[in-house]
């Protein structure tokens, strides 16, 4: 009776189990408001840090910072927090920490191949959804990736080009969004007008980078306008079972069979045992 009990208490947990492996890729929709990040980790600084906390949906947060150029090499970059309704902008080495509008925004003047950067690092995986413009001037051109690698990505010191580079990098480009017909630029938008809803693919991710919009980067080529835009918002959508198009891992689909084989198993036993 103990035996049969115990069996019971182990097939009940590896359904469990194989439930939660079921479900695991599920993602809350949830919403980042990025003007009231009230949490800096360095200050007025280059490589200062933001944690932000949602505005809706999940509880988890985001920590956000900046890279910039600095002679022509990616370098750690001041986030600069524009105020209520704005968001964030970046400040280069290269243009300084006082740099005056619009260059004080995320851009990528001059045409050189560092644009400036924005990078996110969610508290897990996530399906990034919508990109909200707090303003923008000129163009509002942008690149969106992903990355999957083991540690944490390596941006100072690279360029647009070889931050990409091969996938050993472990950058996905998600896409280039914006108008390839300069006659059709963004021109100016005020706070929170623009939004981009990006990644139709449902790639997911800790890591999202989201720069002015560089040709180096690849996903094809856009108008070669300046783009001046600052970061108001992300929000994320509901992924179900989504393994950036890969199929479920091995060690994962031997869990759930082997919970359904054991329960057919119990079954079989429990017919025989009446």
């Amino acid at each position: 009776m103990m035996f049969s009990q115990n069996k019971k208490l182990v097939m009940q947990g590896l359904l469990g189990a194989a439930m939660a492996l079921a479900s695991a890729s599920s993602m809350a929709a949830s919403s980042w408001g990025l003007d009231g990040c009230s949490t800096s980790t360095g200050g007025v600084n280059y490589g200062n840090v933001y944690t932000c906390g949602s505005t809706g949906g999940t509880s988890a947060n985001v920590t956000v910072s900046a890279f910039g150029s600095n002679a022509g090499v990616y370098d750690v970059a001041y986030l600069k927090q524009n105020g209520t309704s704005y968001g964030f902008g970046v400040a280069s080495k290269d243009e300084k920490i006082n740099v005056s509008a619009p260059d004080h925004s995320m851009d990528n003047n001059p045409g050189s191949t560092v644009p400036d950067l924005i990078l996110l690092k969610f508290d897990t995986k996530v399906a990034l959804n919508a990109i909200t413009l707090g303003w923008s001037q000129s163009d509002a051109d942008i690149t969106v990736m992903a990355y999957d690698g083991s540690s944490a990505p390596v941006i100072t010191g690279k360029t647009a080009s070889n931050l990409r580079g091969t996938a050993a990098q472990g950058w996905t480009m998600v896409a280039n969004y914006g108008d390839a017909d300069p006659a059709g630029a963004t021109g100016y938008s005020s706070s929170g007008t623009d939004i981009r809803y990006v990644n139709s693919s449902n790639v997911t991710a800790s890591w999202w980078l989201i720069s002015a919009y560089n040709a180096g980067f690849g996903g094809g080529t856009l108008d070669n306008l300046t783009d001046y835009v600052k970061l108001l918002g992300v929000s994320t959508k509901d992924v179900t079972n989504n393994n950036n198009g890969r199929v479920p891992e091995p060690a994962s689909l031997a869990l759930v069979g082997l919970a359904l084989v054991g329960a057919a198993s119990a079954r079989r036993k429990a017919k025989k045992s009446a």
